[in-house]
């Protein structure tokens, strides 16, 4: 049994230290290392000896692309948004999206080098955190527009679909961003295998057509694909543990099917107050279907990053951790 934890906002290796030990006290034994752009940049060297450092203390590691392009699910900003802004996605209001786009070459070329830093800290597992086109939805996002519509995106679509880019969403551009993404991220898992690193993906849980990876049979089915999941971050989604329930049993099945081992995400952030049993809850339901990696965003609950903090940061902590003592006492 996996139980896992993502460690981000600190780059100091004596603080560090001292979190692995409440990490491994309460039975975790895989830490999820975020390696963003000002890590590639500024602490490159520090996000190795950090990778060290846990792993002999004797987890596993996973290294996490977080807010790489803003192709990738992370809170941190992306320099190559804003060094490269001929490789954005466009939308069809015809302004930026404020986010690279997976097709264009600049983008695919980063990310190789983002791979072989990546490599280079000794993480055995690299992890595909949301990948996805422009989402309206999200920060920076403007209502009722969609991407990409790109020169690069344009001129892809129609020679796969030998026909003019549409001037209006519709079904093709659906299935035009699902085969995109599913082509970028098998070309980057490819790469990643031929380093001799393990893959896994976690996929958005909401199964909407705009960000391409709503197929998750399709997902999970890119080859040297070790790992597979989602993160049904129900608090955030003002949603109940039945919507935690549904992801985790699809991704069991497919995983089952397809022979991955499966992830799945609980939120230990923004957790409101009086409701923090629910975490509880939500780990049963993974165990419940099988699940065998259970992680937490973050440690501590997340309570050093104000804009997602717990109203009750110590208890929504305590928690997480007393779960995960009594899921390791059963799977020792």
């Amino acid at each position: 049994m996996k139980l896992g934890c993502s460690y981000f906002g600190n780059r100091i290796l004596k603080h560090l230290k001292t979190d692995l030990e409440e990490l491994r006290e309460c039975g975790c034994n895989l830490v999820v290392h975020t390696f963003n752009e000002n890590d590639l940049m500024f602490y490159n060297k520090t996000i190795c000896e950090m990778v060290e450092m846990t792993r002999e203390m004797g987890f596993e590691v996973y290294i996490d692309p977080w807010g790489v392009g803003k192709v990738f699910g992370g809170e941190s900003f992306s320099n190559f948004v804003m060094q490269n802004t001929d490789a954005m996605q466009m939308v069809s209001d015809g302004r930026p999206g404020g986010c690279a786009c997976p097709n264009h070459p600049k983008f695919r070329a980063f990310m190789r080098e983002w791979i072989d830093a990546a490599v280079h800290t000794g993480a055995e597992t690299l992890f595909w955190d949301e990948p996805h086109f422009y989402l309206p939805g999200w920060i920076g996002g403007r209502p009722n527009t969609w991407g990409c519509v790109c020169p690069v995106c344009r001129k892809k679509f129609e020679e796969t679909f030998n026909k003019p880019f549409p001037e209006q969403e519709n079904e093709d551009i659906n299935k035009f961003r699902e085969d995109c993404i599913y082509e970028f991220l098998a070309e980057l898992i490819a790469y990643t295998n031929s380093k001799g690193r393990r893959n896994a993906l976690c996929v958005l849980p909401h199964r909407d057509s705009n960000h391409g990876t709503a197929n998750w049979e399709r997902m999970a089915s890119i080859p040297h694909l070790q790992v597979f999941g989602t993160d049904p971050y129900w608090y955030i989604f003002k949603e109940g543990l039945d919507y935690v329930e549904r992801a985790t049993k699809d991704v069991q099945e497919i995983c089952a099917a397809k022979g991955l081992e499966s992830q799945v995400w609980l939120q230990g952030f923004k957790v409101p107050g009086g409701r923090e049993a629910e975490m509880a809850d939500a780990i049963d339901i993974m165990l419940k279907h099988g699940v065998t990696n259970i992680a937490v965003w973050g440690f501590l609950a997340c309570s050093h990053i104000s804009w997602i903090r717990p109203d009750n940061p110590e208890l929504a902590w305590e928690t997480i951790k007393n779960k995960f003592r009594e899921v390791r006492n059963q799977h020792p």
